[in-house]
């Protein structure tokens, strides 16, 4: 009976750590935690690590996630570059992506900004379907409205939205929020989570998606050092 009870004991602790290992994915495994980019893309980030977040305002789950990653990207600011790209898969989503890259190239669009609008959409509904509606909209939030106009009615404005479209082809989208880390690495909470088959509330889907970020970027920057080195013994 003690026999048994002791392999009981055994087979539960053994379980327990197997589970832990899923929710605390320290190890993340390609194709569960995370995936690879079929052609990977250049990235200009120097030594540090370049992750980028496809995004929408349209999406709930990008609002979601919004706080965590906006913090998350603060407290790692000293070794990540990081980016946002408003995607398009539709000409629905094309006047959100216009006041997204507008007030960045305004240099308006603070992480506060960023929230008020994913509040405004998700929210609070507000229509912001028109150009007169966003231009209200941004108006009521301290951004002069002649020069947002004139910067969202711009050929500049276009290109970003065009390029943001090759990039979210280029990076393989097909839905957000998705990161991409190092030009090469794609994560998101849907993956991690479908990945290891777990049934997991949304606010501990972000947690483990940050934690095999983490892990990530680590890897990136432990390659970029050991390239440092090589290169460095290279010219002795």
């Amino acid at each position: 009976m003690v026999k048994l009870f002791s392999r009981w004991i055994a087979v539960m602790l053994v379980s327990f750590m197997a589970a832990s290992a899923i929710a605390l994915p320290s190890n993340p495994q390609k194709n569960v935690d995370y995936q690879m980019l079929k052609v990977p893309q250049p990235t200009h980030s120097g030594d540090k690590v370049e992750v980028i977040e496809f995004f929408g305002y349209f999406c709930p789950h990008c609002y979601a996630f919004d706080t965590a990653l906006t913090n998350w990207a603060r407290k790692h600011k000293k070794n990540v570059v990081f980016k946002r790209v408003a995607v398009k898969f539709s000409e629905s989503m094309t006047l959100h992506q216009k006041m997204f890259y507008t007030l960045s190239a305004m240099d308006e669009l603070t992480n506060e900004l960023h929230h008020k609008i994913f509040d405004a959409v998700q929210v609070q509904r507000l229509p912001l379907r028109t150009d007169e509606q966003i231009f209200d909209f941004v108006e009521k939030n301290g951004v002069d409205r002649k020069k947002f106009t004139e910067m969202y009615n711009s050929f500049y404005v276009q290109m970003l939205g065009s390029k943001a479209v090759e990039m979210q082809t280029a990076y393989e989208i097909e839905g957000v929020p998705m990161i991409a880390i190092d030009g090469k690495y794609l994560t998101s909470p849907a993956i991690v989570s479908s990945g290891n088959d777990m049934d997991l509330s949304e606010e501990e889907m972000h947690t483990q998606t940050l934690k095999v970020m983490d892990v990530l970027v680590n890897k990136v920057l432990k390659e970029k050092s050991s390239a440092r080195k090589s290169n460095t013994s290279q010219k002795k």
